[in-house]
């Protein structure tokens, strides 16, 4: 069996994305896109694949582990889970087989060898490389921000978690995910089954889009109306939503942000 080379990346994977595409890994394994109906069971599964492995972890033995390989070992391990105050850790594995189950489609067979903890899909053996080709392809393919490649150590990962919750708390207006979904269901006047079979990606780019959309409405008609002025031209809603990592440089500058966020 010879796996497909692919250069796994959200440019390389583009003609996909656009439409919601499966993406072919090989003969064996095809990975869709998932759609909004399990949303919920996708945000609670995900973390086992942003586990920041390497920053989070100092026992040299876990270090030299793969990913996969790691994921195993933590398998119903409470005590590791304890010491590192990772209480979902042991489900992890679960966690990764419910995941591969959303992503491979119904009608592919994902199981796995209790004693070994193997996992299959369509009886091709999910190897260590093949894993992280996989990890990477769903992580894209359902726009969860996360680089597999990107390490941070532990005191970064640890500021950045506060960074990222004074930033949330500063933001009084909460919303849950249904609230999103009827915004999106009245604002493009679908039903709500329409909108459970959307895929998760594409869900998501249509909440920004709206929302750059009305953004950019309010300073087109305040700038026209003399009210306010931009010191840079305004930015059209319909060009990219791609945006700059608010903490970028906090990632690259650990001594900034320990003085930014104490």
């Amino acid at each position: 069996m010879e796996v497909m080379i692919l250069d796994i990346r959200k440019e390389t994977l583009f003609r996909f994305l656009i439409f919601n595409k499966a993406v072919p890994y090989h003969e064996w394994i095809t990975l869709y896109p998932i759609k909004m109906e399990h949303i919920l069971e996708f945000q609670q599964c995900q973390e086992a694949l942003t586990l920041r492995k390497d920053s989070i972890f100092r026992e040299k033995q876990i270090l030299k582990m793969d990913y996969l390989d790691f994921i195993k070992f933590a398998f119903r391990n409470r005590t590791l889970a304890a010491d590192y105050n990772l209480p979902l850790l042991p489900f992890y594995y679960d966690f990764l087989i419910a995941i591969l189950k959303l992503a491979c489609g119904s009608d592919a067979k994902v199981g796995y060898d209790a004693s070994t903890l193997d996992i299959f899909v369509n009886d091709c053996t999910v190897t260590n490389p093949v894993f992280e080709d996989l990890r990477k392809i769903i992580l894209i393919q359902n726009d969860v921000d996360f680089d597999v490649d990107e390490f941070l150590n532990l005191d970064t990962v640890k500021a950045l978690e506060r960074a990222q919750a004074f930033e949330a708390k500063k933001n009084n207006e909460k919303a849950d995910i249904e609230d999103y979904i009827d915004s999106l269901a009245i604002r493009m006047n679908v039903s709500e089954a329409s909108v459970s079979d959307l895929t998760i990606r594409k869900f998501w780019r249509y909440i920004k889009r709206i929302n750059k959309y009305d953004e950019y409405q309010a300073c087109r008609l305040g700038q026209m109306g003399g009210m306010v002025t931009f010191k840079e031209p305004l930015r059209h809603w319909m060009t990219s939503m791609e945006v700059r990592d608010p903490y970028e440089k906090l990632k690259s500058n650990e001594d900034e942000l320990r003085s930014k966020i104490g």
